[in-house]
């Protein structure tokens, strides 16, 4: 019986972790998930103690082999739940992330860690105390290259180059500097398009941050970008204003269809489920000279793949997952908040017609990362030929 009780603490807690990943993957009032967030918290916490107070009351003993006769009934139910929730979640864990292989569209991958000098703390904006914290990786940039066969790029788009990065979290508790410096590296590659996937602004504070450091972005065709939920704590239509003045091309809702190498190009965004509607692809009328253009959507979340998938969108850009932000030894991430839980919480993944990269992000709201440091993703799209046999 004690070895059954063990498999319901398990189940516990992954049915109190599974519920707060998919809260956070709702558009509900920040209000409100801050108090079902702390139900979660609550809930993860005081249940196991409360069921020992009241079995150990009830005279309840651990070891024999009848228990289940002596358990209370109104406990009995909870109990099954949690034991039904170890397969459920561990079956899908095994195969889609424990056992999950990197997809074929993926034909190369590089990446090289930059250990950023921690800006200095200043009276403008102090660090936070958590950027000091042991193994804490934070600072330390992963510039990540992945080269990406797609099936429909045009022979012309061959080698197009794509910077991506997301979740900046202007908080005031990771200096000025560290950004600067992120932007730089995003520069160096001189990439043909920027993707800036949300979660830029968590502070009205800090609202002309994002104007100061985005416009410093620079590529061939341009800086686009979308807003996730954070922004809409800080002021959505004021933070897409700043950066729609600097420069930078909001694609909130909407689709654009730009002209590179000759070639067209449509770049849709996609802010649900908390900022409405998302662009209607279908909306686009044929192209006069036949071509169809390639399609890139940025999407906040990764959980709009279904989207992306029923608008035929070649290459979905998403982020707001961290990559979980700490990552344990052999489970990997355990907090990501999407409807699929920790499937999509980073890396690439292929659902035809659609390539989705997710990047772990430039920051967080709380500076910590522990085996998950954050990511300027640089993407080299690949033209695929007959001759690969994967056409």
């Amino acid at each position: 019986m004690l070895l059954l009780l063990l498999l319901a603490l398990f189940g516990h807690l992954l049915l109190w972790v599974a519920l707060f990943n998919r809260l956070h993957a709702l558009g509900t009032p920040r209000p409100l998930t801050r108090a079902l967030s702390l139900l979660c918290l609550v809930g993860l916490l005081a249940i196991p103690p409360g069921l020992v107070v009241v079995l150990a009351r009830g005279g309840f003993s651990f070891f024999p082999a009848d228990g289940w006769t002596h358990i209370p009934w109104p406990i009995r139910p909870y109990l099954a739940v949690c034991w039904m929730a170890v397969p459920v979640t561990v079956f899908p864990w095994l195969w889609h992330v424990g056992l999950r292989r990197e997809p074929h569209v993926l034909r190369a991958h590089r990446s090289q860690i930059v250990a950023m000098t921690r800006p200095p703390a200043s009276e403008e904006h102090a660090q936070h105390f958590l950027v000091r914290a042991p193994r804490n990786q934070t600072f330390s940039l992963d510039r990540s290259e992945r080269t990406i066969d797609i099936p429909r790029l045009p022979p012309a788009l061959d080698g197009l180059s794509i910077v991506h990065i997301s979740d900046f979290h202007f908080t005031g508790r990771v200096g000025k500097a560290y950004f600067h410096e992120v932007v730089r590296h995003s520069n160096e590659v001189q990439p043909d398009l920027i993707a800036v996937t949300g979660d830029l602004v968590d502070k009205k504070a800090c609202i002309e941050w994002a104007p100061e450091i985005l416009g410093e972005l620079r590529a061939r065709y341009g800086v686009y970008f979308i807003l996730g939920n954070h922004d809409v704590r800080a002021g959505a239509e004021q933070v897409r204003s700043r950066l729609a003045e600097t420069g930078l091309i909001d694609l909130g809702g909407r689709w654009v269809q730009t002209w590179i190498r000759e070639q067209p190009v449509i770049l849709a965004g996609n802010e649900l489920p908390w900022i409405a509607p998302a662009a209607d692809l279908r909306s686009h009328p044929p192209h006069a000279g036949g071509a169809r253009p390639l399609r890139i959507a940025l999407s906040h979340s990764p959980d709009q793949l279904a989207w992306a998938r029923s608008h035929d969108v070649d290459l979905l850009l998403a982020g707001h997952t961290h990559g979980g932000q700490i990552r344990f030894p052999l489970i990997g991430a355990v907090v990501s908040p999407c409807r699929e839980g920790v499937r999509y919480a980073s890396g690439l993944f292929h659902a035809p017609p659609t390539v989705m990269h997710v990047t772990r992000g430039v920051s967080g709201e709380l500076p910590i990362r522990l085996n998950c440091p954050p990511e300027m993703a640089h993407l080299i799209l690949r033209a695929v030929s007959a001759a690969d046999g994967t056409a």
